[in-house]
């Protein structure tokens, strides 16, 4: 059966944690609360005031300053503005370096040659996601046309209009059409409530947010993602 595959683009299609890494050993080396736990609380902050950001609520710098700021501050760790700045602008430096897995990249490259539509949809700031785009070299495994980002579209997943939107515009078949994505919140939930297929892509083994959803596909690794779609691909 011939599906479509839409991709979020953060966390899904490259592990976010290695930029973050860097611009941890740059400023917190030295503390004891460890890359993983204080990216989950950044996570955490950043996705609590991306509304306020999407609605112009909140600048982009002050959602920068706050992620950080009240992410460290969980660790009795009181963080200048300047500092939190200066973190951001060395997580930014860091995420112009950003690449794909060999076995994400295989992918992309063997359902473009074999004329499977795929897409991204993300949610965030015009530019910056682009940058990402490119970096990650994706320009060159999908359409630029499907590149759906929040600020754009001026919708946000879940919303569930944006993937209708996504869909009328790639004139998708949700039954036939996957989404990917690491979320359950704003993936999960989105997709499912849209009527497409779902693969969440549990990278970082997180709990379900809410009940009543159930994804068709979960996995943890890159490889167990890779293996599902091509599965999906040989029925």
């Amino acid at each position: 059966m011939a599906y479509t595959y839409i991709f979020d683009l953060d966390d899904t299609l490259y592990d976010q944690l290695g930029a973050f890494n860097v611009a941890y050993h740059y400023h917190f080396v030295d503390s004891d609360i460890g890359v993983e736990t204080l990216y989950r609380h950044f996570r955490h902050y950043s996705d609590m005031v991306f509304e306020q950001t999407q609605e112009g609520q909140m600048t982009l710098t002050e959602m920068h300053i706050y992620r950080i700021t009240e992410a460290v501050n969980d660790f009795d760790i009181a963080l200048p503005e300047k500092k939190a700045l200066d973190f951001q602008k060395d997580y930014e430096k860091a995420q112009q370096h950003i690449a794909l897995s060999h076995p994400i990249k295989t992918l992309l490259y063997d359902l473009k040659q074999s004329g499977v539509q795929v897409g991204i949809i993300t949610n965030g700031e015009g530019h910056h996601q682009r940058m990402k785009f490119k970096a990650l070299g994706l320009d060159h495994l999908i359409p630029e046309d499907h590149l759906f980002i929040s600020a754009e579209e001026g919708m946000m997943k879940p919303d569930v209009a944006l993937f209708e939107h996504v869909a009328q515009t790639l004139e998708l078949n949700p039954q036939k059409t996957f989404y990917i994505g690491d979320n359950f919140e704003n993936d999960v939930v989105g997709a499912l409530d849209a009527g497409w297929r779902m693969i969440w892509f549990n990278r970082r083994n997180r709990a379900r947010t809410k009940e009543g959803y159930e994804p068709d596909f979960e996995v943890e690794s890159e490889e167990a993602l890779v293996d599902c779609i091509r599965q999906l691909q040989n029925k």
